[in-house]
């Protein structure tokens, strides 16, 4: 049969067209789309680079010495209302941001000092300080202000200044793509005068003013007596056993070894601008936690031989692997528990890229060196029980790179004194029921890795 013309004919010039265009106009929108998601991207890390910078200032800042605690001179004020220094009105500062408001005098070198005086050896600077953190870079703003407790009667705590609190806020710069400029992000946090709070009611709720203690998960086992300081850490080493007690002295392997340290200061970074120095080292490098190839860092510890959370392992095959504790120095004086503990830790898997369920136990114990045993546990205030427990929301796979975690626990038997001379301790075991891996990993002393227990008292010590 023969075939016409128009049947034997291709596309015409316009047909072509009309196909490019269509197809442009998809590919536009898909360009769009990803520059888009890009940009969304960018900012998103940006602003999580951001909040832990602050975070990290912050921990710089509360392990001061609280004479030191004051500005070395008084911020300028911006007329740019991107700027925290917007916030500035004469030598004070607005807590509240939106709508400015609750202004407060700045702590600075040569202020007003109640009683009489100036402020001085104030070694804090107001900033902006530049930084970068590889492709993200910013300005660090850091104020200080005088705050009155409320709830302390004049009598007790005269005139204006009973507590500092401590603004840190980190502005990101914006890179060229982006027509407008970026806001800021901030954290704040109070610090109580150890002394003049001592001198008050600390009974919660009274004259007391509460803050949180700070102490970081080191890997320098404790000292029997006095201070403990803190290790250089050289190379991955052998698992710490910490199943003994401080004056059993550094052990490892099934020889029950002293705890490892808690302490006030945080893990000091020798090179800020290097984010590889100090490298992460292997604290279980023993051969029966080693994947194929080993690729551990931090502290890995074992599930236990049976389900259920305990203190002390079940296991008798290197139950040193299967719970890590760490405890304070002596306290020098009664230290006030009131009710509220958070141990922000981070965590990833043992084998990268291996997706599985965990569920790790937690345990909060007041040690009496003299005592035997010497631990008394502190109990749920929800369940009751003598630990608390943590597994990913809504039972999601445990992390496959490092993250970082908060478990707030609250306790009966608020508030809760840890005796001078008694120790407060923090242990961590991992459920075998709800585990599938045969170990989790846990990071800290590390500078990028602030592993930290954080009490809430109402007499802390000096530097928390």
């Amino acid at each position: 049969m023969q075939q016409t013309r128009e049947s034997q004919a291709g596309f015409t010039m316009i047909e072509v067209l009309i196909a490019i265009l269509i197809v442009s106009i998809g590919a536009m929108a898909t360009f769009s789309l990803l520059s888009t998601a890009t940009r969304n991207a960018q900012r998103a890390k940006a602003s999580q680079v951001a909040l832990e910078f602050a975070e990290q200032e912050m921990e710089l800042l509360r392990n001061m010495e609280y004479k030191k605690l004051a500005l070395t001179s008084t911020p300028e004020f911006s007329s740019n209302e991107l700027s925290p220094n917007n916030r500035i009105s004469n030598s004070t500062f607005a807590l509240s941001r939106q709508p400015k408001g609750n202004y407060h005098e700045i702590v600075r070198n040569e202020g007003p000092l109640y009683g009489g005086g100036e402020v001085t050896g104030g070694t804090v600077s107001p900033g902006p300080t530049p930084f970068t953190n590889g492709d993200v870079s910013g300005k660090v703003y850091r104020y200080i202000v005088w705050r009155n407790d409320e709830k302390c009667s004049e009598e007790k705590c005269p005139g204006t200044q009973d507590y500092k609190q401590i603004v840190v806020v980190v502005r990101v710069n914006s890179p060229a793509s982006e027509a407008s400029a970026r806001g800021y992000y901030e954290v704040q946090s109070n610090f109580v005068n150890p002394v003049k709070n001592a001198e008050t009611d600390p009974t919660p709720g009274q004259n007391g003013v509460v803050t949180a203690q700070q102490f970081f998960l080191t890997d320098t086992p404790c000292s029997p007596t006095g201070v403990t300081v803190r290790q250089e850490i050289l190379g991955s080493h052998l698992l710490h056993n910490t199943l003994g007690t401080c004056a059993s002295e550094p052990h490892s392997g099934t020889t029950a070894g002293a705890p490892d340290a808690l302490v006030i200061g945080s893990p000091p970074d020798p090179d800020p601008e290097d984010p590889n120095n100090p490298p992460e080292y292997d604290y279980s490098n023993d051969n029966y936690l080693d994947t194929s190839p080993d690729t551990g860092k931090g502290l890995q510890i074992r599930r236990d031989d049976t389900n259920g959370c305990h203190y002390t392992p079940t296991g008798t095959t290197d139950p040193e692997s299967q719970v890590h504790r760490w405890v304070t120095d002596p306290m020098p004086s009664s230290f006030l528990m009131t009710e509220k503990v958070t141990l922000q830790f981070w965590t990833e898997s043992l084998t990268p890229n291996t997706s599985s369920a965990g569920r790790i136990c937690v345990y909060l114990f007041k040690r009496n060196d003299a005592a035997s045993p010497p631990d008394e546990l502190l109990t749920n205030k929800l369940g009751g029980t003598g630990y608390w427990t943590y597994t990913p929301l809504e039972n999601a796979p445990w992390p496959q790179e490092w993250t970082k975690v908060r478990l707030t626990m609250t306790f009966n038997g608020a508030p809760y004194t840890i005796p001078t001379g008694y120790r407060l301790g923090v242990a961590i075991s991992v459920e075998r029921g709800n585990t599938l891996a045969e170990a989790l990993s846990f990071m800290y002393d590390h500078p990028k890795y602030p592993t930290r227990l954080e009490v809430d008292t109402s007499t802390p010590l000096e530097g928390g």
